[in-house]
């Protein structure tokens, strides 16, 4: 009898310890949820011809990734000294010269993460070179990945800029805007995957930063993740020059409309 009464009081300490959750917030979770699963669906239907990647320079993306995970990024056989005589002939490209290293350098560090936490990333037995190469194979879900970890971005910063709904009606217009899911479907490992991930994210941040509502000590940590994003921006697309003007020309129009802070 004692034992009963022993295994109930655990058992009540375990319901007590379950977080509350109220029924808008249950709701809003399982909205976010679906949009992202449809973002996700939607972006993986040409998985039906394959696993392959699309156009050419996902092809070029590809083979830098495969080089900084058999050669390092650095060093004198790393990415920053490698001079390519498979391309450009016949003089070959001096690779750092003319390459962004944010999309190879990403999809290399997480490769190496997920091969060693023992993630398989295998196709299956087949006979093509390139389907038997897990790298190839990582790279070309990886822009699934971000395009839906984008919307769940997105979320974030409609959420801030009007409310809940705002959030979850921009990310579900990002996750079935069909010139952001021919950039992010499967095969197509390019810059964009990247790039329109960490500018959402950089503006989300830079507003945050410059939000007087927020203490000084948390605004200049969002000052910061800001700054890092845009330098990741920056190396990671050609791109990056229309959100720095951007930004100048909205911090310059703050300033006209006498709404300057020093938090600017």
């Amino acid at each position: 009898m004692e034992k009963a009464k022993n295994i109930a009081s655990r058992l009540k300490k375990i319901t007590d310890a379950r977080p509350k959750l109220s029924q808008s917030l249950l709701l809003r979770s399982t909205a976010l949820i679906i949009i992202l699963i449809v973002a996700f669906g939607v972006r993986m239907l040409p998985v039906r011809w394959g696993y392959y990647l699309s156009e050419f320079d996902p092809y070029y993306q590809y083979r830098q990734a495969k080089y900084i995970v058999q050669h390092g990024l650095l060093g004198k056989n790393g990415w920053i000294s490698w001079h390519d005589y498979l391309s450009w002939y016949p003089w070959g490209n001096e690779i750092r010269r003319h390459s962004y290293p944010g999309l190879p350098v990403t999809a290399a560090a997480l490769y190496l993460i997920l091969n060693a936490l023992g993630v398989p990333l295998t196709y299956g037995p087949t006979l093509d070179p390139l389907l038997s190469d897990p790298v190839y194979i990582f790279c070309v879900v990886f822009p699934v990945m971000m395009g839906t970890l984008t919307c769940f971005a997105i979320y974030f910063l409609g959420r801030d800029l009007g409310g809940e709904s705002v959030g979850l009606f921009a990310s579900l217009f990002l996750a079935l805007d069909a010139s952001y899911i021919g950039r992010t479907s499967l095969g197509f490992f390019d810059d964009e995957t990247v790039g329109i991930f960490s500018m959402l994210v950089f503006i989300l941040f830079f507003l945050r930063s410059i939000d007087r509502k927020r203490s000084l000590r948390s605004a200049l940590f969002y000052a910061v993740a800001a700054g890092s994003f845009l330098g990741y921006l920056s190396a990671s697309w050609g791109a990056s020059r229309y959100p720095i003007v951007m930004v100048a020309l909205f911090a310059f129009v703050l300033i006209i409309a006498r709404r300057y802070s020093p938090r600017l």
